[in-house]
Protein backbone atom coordinates (compact mmCIF):
# COMPACT_ATOMS: atom_id res chain seq x y z
CA UNK A 1 0.00 0.00 0.00
CA UNK A 2 2.80 2.41 0.92
CA UNK A 3 4.59 1.61 -2.33
CA UNK A 4 1.45 2.39 -4.30
CA UNK A 5 1.00 5.71 -2.50
CA UNK A 6 4.65 6.66 -3.11
CA UNK A 7 4.51 5.69 -6.78
CA UNK A 8 1.29 7.66 -7.24
CA UNK A 9 2.86 10.69 -5.54
CA UNK A 10 5.88 10.47 -7.86
CA UNK A 11 3.62 10.20 -10.92
CA UNK A 12 1.67 13.25 -9.76
CA UNK A 13 4.91 15.16 -9.15
CA UNK A 14 6.18 14.28 -12.61
CA UNK A 15 2.91 15.39 -14.20
CA UNK A 16 3.01 18.67 -12.24
CA UNK A 17 6.59 19.36 -13.37
CA UNK A 18 5.73 18.47 -16.96
CA UNK A 19 2.66 20.74 -16.92
CA UNK A 20 4.56 23.64 -15.39
CA UNK A 21 7.38 23.47 -17.94
CA UNK A 22 5.45 22.54 -21.08
CA UNK A 23 2.31 24.62 -20.54
CA UNK A 24 2.62 27.21 -17.79
CA UNK A 25 6.00 28.68 -18.82
CA UNK A 26 5.11 29.24 -22.47
CA UNK A 27 6.52 32.41 -24.03
CA UNK A 28 7.27 33.08 -27.68
CA UNK A 29 11.02 33.75 -27.18
CA UNK A 30 11.46 30.57 -25.12
CA UNK A 31 9.38 28.59 -27.61
CA UNK A 32 11.59 29.71 -30.51
CA UNK A 33 14.75 29.09 -28.49
CA UNK A 34 13.74 25.56 -27.49
CA UNK A 35 12.64 24.75 -31.03
CA UNK A 36 16.10 25.74 -32.22
CA UNK A 37 17.77 23.70 -29.50
CA UNK A 38 15.64 20.66 -30.37
CA UNK A 39 16.55 21.04 -34.03
CA UNK A 40 20.33 21.38 -33.58
CA UNK A 41 20.41 18.62 -30.95
CA UNK A 42 18.75 16.09 -33.23
CA UNK A 43 20.58 12.79 -32.76
CA UNK A 44 21.61 12.63 -36.42
CA UNK A 45 23.46 15.95 -36.06
CA UNK A 46 25.64 14.26 -33.43
CA UNK A 47 27.49 12.50 -36.24
CA UNK A 48 28.84 15.86 -37.47
CA UNK A 49 31.35 16.72 -34.70
CA UNK A 50 33.35 13.48 -35.09
CA UNK A 51 33.49 14.03 -38.85
CA UNK A 52 34.71 17.58 -38.43
CA UNK A 53 37.25 16.51 -35.81
CA UNK A 54 38.50 13.77 -38.11
CA UNK A 55 38.99 16.28 -40.95
CA UNK A 56 40.88 18.52 -38.50
CA UNK A 57 43.18 15.56 -37.75
CA UNK A 58 41.88 15.06 -34.21
CA UNK A 59 41.41 11.36 -34.85
CA UNK A 60 41.42 10.13 -31.24
CA UNK A 61 38.72 12.59 -30.29
CA UNK A 62 36.78 11.76 -33.46
CA UNK A 63 37.03 8.05 -32.60
CA UNK A 64 35.52 8.66 -29.17
CA UNK A 65 32.74 10.73 -30.75
CA UNK A 66 31.91 7.95 -33.20
CA UNK A 67 32.00 5.25 -30.53
CA UNK A 68 29.74 7.35 -28.28
CA UNK A 69 27.35 7.92 -31.18
CA UNK A 70 27.21 4.21 -31.99
CA UNK A 71 26.83 3.36 -28.30
CA UNK A 72 23.84 5.67 -28.12
CA UNK A 73 22.27 4.17 -31.24
CA UNK A 74 22.56 0.61 -29.94
CA UNK A 75 21.09 1.51 -26.55
CA UNK A 76 18.48 4.24 -27.15
CA UNK A 77 16.57 2.63 -30.01
CA UNK A 78 16.14 -0.80 -28.39
CA UNK A 79 15.13 0.82 -25.09
CA UNK A 80 12.53 2.95 -26.86
CA UNK A 81 11.20 -0.14 -28.64
CA UNK A 82 11.04 -2.34 -25.53
CA UNK A 83 9.73 0.25 -23.05
CA UNK A 84 7.35 1.85 -25.58
CA UNK A 85 6.24 4.66 -23.27
CA UNK A 86 3.68 6.94 -24.88
CA UNK A 87 4.87 10.49 -25.49
CA UNK A 88 3.04 13.27 -23.66
CA UNK A 89 1.73 14.60 -26.98
CA UNK A 90 0.35 11.13 -27.85
CA UNK A 91 2.42 11.09 -31.03
CA UNK A 92 4.75 8.12 -31.16
CA UNK A 93 5.58 4.92 -32.86
CA UNK A 94 7.26 1.96 -31.30
CA UNK A 95 10.73 3.15 -32.42
CA UNK A 96 9.98 6.74 -31.43
CA UNK A 97 8.51 6.32 -27.99
CA UNK A 98 9.18 8.62 -25.07
CA UNK A 99 11.68 6.81 -22.85
CA UNK A 100 14.56 7.59 -22.90
CA UNK A 101 14.96 11.00 -24.49
CA UNK A 102 17.32 10.41 -27.41
CA UNK A 103 18.21 14.09 -27.78
CA UNK A 104 19.20 14.23 -24.12
CA UNK A 105 21.12 10.96 -24.25
CA UNK A 106 23.18 12.09 -27.23
CA UNK A 107 23.82 15.55 -25.72
CA UNK A 108 25.09 14.13 -22.42
CA UNK A 109 27.28 11.56 -24.17
CA UNK A 110 28.84 14.35 -26.22
CA UNK A 111 29.34 16.44 -23.08
CA UNK A 112 31.23 13.61 -21.36
CA UNK A 113 33.34 12.68 -24.39
CA UNK A 114 34.29 16.17 -25.50
CA UNK A 115 34.82 17.55 -21.98
CA UNK A 116 37.27 14.70 -21.42
CA UNK A 117 39.37 16.03 -24.29
CA UNK A 118 38.60 19.72 -23.75
CA UNK A 119 38.15 20.22 -19.99
CA UNK A 120 38.17 23.99 -20.40
CA UNK A 121 34.71 23.82 -22.04
CA UNK A 122 33.20 21.29 -19.64
CA UNK A 123 30.70 23.75 -18.14
CA UNK A 124 29.28 24.96 -21.49
CA UNK A 125 29.00 21.37 -22.76
CA UNK A 126 27.03 20.20 -19.73
CA UNK A 127 24.97 23.40 -19.70
CA UNK A 128 24.06 22.71 -23.33
CA UNK A 129 23.12 19.11 -22.48
CA UNK A 130 20.89 20.33 -19.64
CA UNK A 131 19.24 22.87 -21.94
CA UNK A 132 18.59 20.11 -24.46
CA UNK A 133 16.80 18.07 -21.79
CA UNK A 134 14.78 21.09 -20.67
CA UNK A 135 13.82 21.85 -24.28
CA UNK A 136 12.43 18.35 -24.77
CA UNK A 137 10.06 18.81 -21.82
CA UNK A 138 9.23 22.40 -22.81
CA UNK A 139 8.35 21.29 -26.35
CA UNK A 140 5.97 18.66 -24.93
CA UNK A 141 7.96 15.76 -26.36
CA UNK A 142 9.08 14.10 -23.11
CA UNK A 143 8.24 13.69 -19.45
CA UNK A 144 10.89 14.65 -16.87
CA UNK A 145 11.78 11.00 -16.18
CA UNK A 146 12.42 10.48 -19.91
CA UNK A 147 14.97 13.28 -19.76
CA UNK A 148 16.50 12.07 -16.49
CA UNK A 149 16.79 8.56 -17.96
CA UNK A 150 18.33 9.97 -21.14
CA UNK A 151 20.83 12.02 -19.13
CA UNK A 152 21.82 8.99 -17.04
CA UNK A 153 22.19 6.81 -20.13
CA UNK A 154 24.23 9.52 -21.87
CA UNK A 155 26.54 9.94 -18.88
CA UNK A 156 27.07 6.18 -18.69
CA UNK A 157 27.66 5.83 -22.43
CA UNK A 158 30.12 8.73 -22.45
CA UNK A 159 31.98 7.39 -19.43
CA UNK A 160 32.22 3.88 -20.90
CA UNK A 161 33.32 5.30 -24.25
CA UNK A 162 36.23 7.10 -22.60
CA UNK A 163 37.21 4.21 -20.30
CA UNK A 164 36.88 1.32 -22.74
CA UNK A 165 38.09 2.89 -25.98
CA UNK A 166 41.19 4.81 -24.93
Amino acid sequence: MLLFICSQALCNLEEDIYTAISRDWQTKPLEYFTQGVSYVSSPMFNALPPGILYLCEKRDIAKHGVVGFIGNCITVLPLKYVINRERPNDDHGRWDSSFPSGHTTFAFTQAVVYSHHYPQIKFPLFLYAGIVGFSRIYQGEHYPTDVIGGAALGLLTGYLTIKIFK
